[in-house]
């Protein structure tokens, strides 16, 4: 799959929280009034631009600091969260400051582009609470404007700027997963690049970075911990199997936890499985209880449903554990049920394919059981025995 990188529109800063905040939150926040005053000997952002567009005193390279109308600012969501602005962040930061303050605020940073349009990468929030304290598109805030070549292309433009927003500033909400990762892909960090490329050869994006993506993985941080902690070759197996299987076009973090240790633990009579009856049985299995099963109860007249990502990683009774043991065990229950269904059997597993009842330390299910934490490990064997679709 191509590295295809999606650019999306700039959004103006004003019309967003024109659109987004609510009347009575207006209303409230106009008692609020800006408490500090501006640097007032700095160059109008809009006689920069006007310059940049149709003179010769800049070409691009300049760093400015300019007074800059809040109804110039634009937001780019190719790597910024313009549609994810926390207006109640805004409204709580002024109510707690009693007002706007410019000492508080300091400098945004956007980046002036051929177009003439200035896209922020540091302020978003800071610029939509200046407007919100009086609705005026003509309030100004101080913004260390950058020049961006006339040349430049948008992929240049778009690698600069997300470096750019990727730096801490002040008034910022905290980022989640999918926006880190999408700020960091195209600042071209080279951990988000990596994990793009990964998950693209198995279809799957991110923080829809790729618009050739059929598969979406909201929680990357699981899919980096089990590369990291179970290894990728068994981590490669679980997306391979569910992905050309088509189990969810969302791919939770739990199950890719569960999924790749479930290869990892069980690599033995898997494989053994896989050459004695020439097939993928991990992949069958998923696709049998995804897609079949439901299907094969109606025949039947018996009420169910296909199992899903959630019902195997279910683990609410155990506080969640990161191990994900309960998931994993629900797997060797599949799995074992699977296989009994499909007849397919292995000398010394006379009662499981996995078999649970050995003395042996080399045994599958022992080797899980010893990792399991001590507080999920005793209720595991029952997890494994039990149906729970």
């Amino acid at each position: 799959m191509s590295n295809t990188k999606v650019y999306a529109e700039l959004l103006r800063l004003i019309d967003l929280a024109k659109d987004k905040v609510d009347d009575k939150v207006l209303q409230e926040l106009s008692r609020y009034q800006v408490v500090d005053q501006m640097s007032t000997d700095l160059p109008l952002m809009e006689d920069v631009i006007k310059e940049y567009l149709f003179g010769d005193k800049y070409l691009g390279g300049e760093n400015i600091l300019v007074s800059a109308r809040v109804g110039d600012l634009w937001s780019d969501p190719t790597y910024n969260r313009a549609e994810e602005i926390n207006y109640n962040n805004c409204a709580k930061q002024i109510r707690n400051v009693g007002g706007f303050s410019y000492y508080a605020a300091d400098s945004l940073s956007g980046f002036l582009r051929p177009t003439g349009k200035v896209a922020t990468t540091k302020g978003n929030h800071r610029g939509t609470m200046r407007f919100l304290i009086d609705l005026d598109e003509n309030a100004r805030v101080v913004v260390s404007l950058k020049i961006h070549n006339r040349n430049a292309t948008i992929e240049e433009m778009v690698v600069v700027e997300a470096q750019d927003h990727t730096r801490d500033c002040s008034y910022r909400t905290s980022q989640k997963g999918d926006d880190k990762f999408k700020s960091n892909y195209h600042a071209e960090e080279a951990w988000a690049t990596e994990l793009y490329n990964y998950c693209a050869q198995f279809a799957i994006g991110i923080a829809n970075t790729n618009n050739k993506a059929k598969f979406n993985l909201p929680r990357y941080s699981y899919l980096t911990r089990a590369r990291k902690d179970i290894g990728t070759v068994y981590t490669d197996k679980f997306l391979k199997a569910f992905t050309e299987k088509q189990c969810s076009s969302t791919i939770g973090g739990n199950i890719v936890v569960a999924g790749s240790a479930f290869c990892k633990f069980f690599k033995s009579t898997i494989d053994q499985v896989d050459s004695k009856y020439n097939i993928d049985s991990f992949a069958s299995m998923l696709e049998f209880y995804f897609h079949k099963w439901g299907p094969l109860m109606e025949t039947i007249g018996e009420p169910g449903n296909n199992v899903t990502q959630e019902m195997i990683t279910d683990a609410a009774a155990w506080n969640n554990p990161p191990g994900q043991e309960p998931g994993i065990a629900r797997l060797v229950m599949l799995y074992n049920t699977y296989c009994a269904r499909e007849k397919y059997s292995l000398k010394g597993h006379a009662n499981t394919i996995i078999p649970f009842e050995s003395d042996s330390k080399k045994n599958e299910w022992n080797v899980f059981l010893e990792s399991c934490h001590e507080y999920v490990r005793p209720g595991m064997y029952t997890v494994a025995k039990t149906k729970f679709f």
